[in-house]
């Protein structure tokens, strides 16, 4: 049945495309893919909350509709050939009480020539996912990956592209998937799944790359170091004074400075302060600490630019928090470092907006909302 659909799903697409590619440019450069494949995997236990998912193997099938830009401007400026759309996602996880997911992400993957033929595949992928199953304290008690409907989807994967025809190519990944809700409801010790995936794509013109005189783009280095404000807030969970479960909020703000070193990289240093309404619960009406909840930490990082969108990896150092009572006696949680990963996307001039996930170790503890303003 799910070769069916797979092979369905393609001679659809030829159909659709074969009028469209007559009035498509035949030097035209920015040409749509798409793309089905298989996944299959397994999970680990990252948490002793989660010690019931060893074992368990997922399998599922994506959906991709995507444009690879072949141009030589586009290849100068980024050394690669990238192909960026929209995926489906549909993740079986084996286990009732982990139940099945459905998600509808945003990719980015730059393709690099490995000979004449090969491409290498790089990928990252951020959006929502609805899972079928989440924790219930009566119904679903041995959930405790995720406990809501709506989560947040991450993926990242490498493999390898090898053309079989014109229009086909047969291709392989090995990848990480993520999910979990950032600490809106609890418990949330997220859902990790490593997989390998073969598939077919079909490309609209050719899988074939154009080969260019390299030229390098150094435009970049005439770019300053320039500065970033941004406020930045998330719905947290939390408890009433009852203990019963409420939302609650954190809010924060940051200054970054960057500092562009290639037409796609750059690096970052900045500093953060938040406060963390959520955790004031959980210390005051659960653990009985009335300690500051409020953080402050130093970050270092570094940027993929790409185009509009920008993908940043940060490490963080809290220099002030006080968590010493919740770790000891509620929750290991907090240490000196902690890492985020973002998305951004430039809207107009210097504004921006994104979502960003900060995470302890392997554990994701908020993804907030931002809005950004570039300072000269």
């Amino acid at each position: 049945m799910l070769l069916r659909k797979l092979l369905l799903f393609f001679l659809l697409a030829a159909f659709i495309n074969t009028n469209a590619q007559k009035r498509y440019n035949t030097d035209s450069l920015k040409q749509v893919v798409l793309a089905a494949r298989y996944h299959f995997g397994f999970m680990f236990a990252h948490s002793v909350h989660v010690e019931n998912v060893k074992g368990v193997n997922p399998y599922g099938f994506e959906l991709e509709y995507s444009h690879l830009h072949t141009d030589s401007i586009i290849k100068n400026r980024y050394n690669s050939y990238p192909r960026t759309g929209f995926s489906f996602t549909y993740t079986n996880y084996n286990r009732n009480f982990l139940g099945q997911a459905y998600a509808l992400s945003y990719f980015v993957e730059p393709n690099f020539r490995v000979g004449n033929s090969l491409k290498l595949l790089l990928r990252a992928s951020g959006g929502l996912a609805y899972f079928t199953n989440p924790y219930d304290e009566i119904k679903n008690p041995f959930n405790h990956s995720y406990s809501t409907h709506i989560n947040s989807y991450l993926q990242l994967n490498l493999g390898l592209s090898y053309p079989v025809s014109k229009h086909f190519a047969l291709y392989g990944m090995g990848g990480f998937f993520h999910a979990s809700n950032a600490g809106f409801k609890e418990p949330n010790a997220g859902v990790n799944y490593i997989n390998a995936s073969i598939g077919l794509q079909y490309y609209a013109y050719s899988t074939r790359l154009p080969v260019y005189k390299h030229a390098s783009d150094t435009s970049w280095r005439h770019q300053p170091m320039h500065f970033e404000a941004a406020v930045f807030y998330s719905p947290k969970s939390g408890y009433k004074r009852d203990t019963s479960a409420a939302r609650n909020f954190l809010i924060g703000t940051s200054v970054t400075a960057i500092k562009q070193i290639s037409n796609i990289d750059a690096l970052t240093a900045g500093a953060e302060i938040y406060y963390d309404d959520g955790l004031r619960s959980t210390k005051e009406y659960v653990v009985g600490d009335t300690s500051s909840n409020t953080f402050a930490g130093l970050l270092i990082g570094h940027r993929f630019l790409l185009n509009r969108f920008t993908f940043s990896q940060e490490l963080g150092f809290y220099i002030h928090k006080q968590t010493k009572v919740y770790n000891t006696t509620y929750r290991d949680l907090y240490h000196t470092i902690y890492h985020r990963w973002g998305l951004t996307y430039n809207i107009k001039n210097r504004w921006s907006i994104g979502i960003n996930l900060l995470a302890h170790k392997q554990v994701a503890d908020f993804i907030d909302g931002r809005l950004i303003y570039r300072l000269k």
